[in-house]
């Protein structure tokens, strides 16, 4: 692992790209979690951009 520190003594602890490997491998063998393609990604929008959703999500969560 490799560890930053920021200049408000914030510290990020970061994957070395071995674990990162290993963490990669483990989320592609799982069927029930695969990554989204690019053209999933591509599709996708901010929720900003659909007020009816986001209007319903916000009513749901009260």
């Amino acid at each position: 692992m490799i560890t930053l520190v920021t200049k408000r003594g914030f510290r990020i602890i970061m994957h070395s790209e071995e674990e990162e490997r290993k963490i990669m491998a483990a989320a592609l063998a799982d069927p029930d979690a695969q990554p989204l393609t690019d053209e999933q990604l591509a599709q996708m929008v901010p929720i900003q951009q659909m007020p009816e959703l986001l209007k319903k999500l916000r009513k749901e969560s009260a």
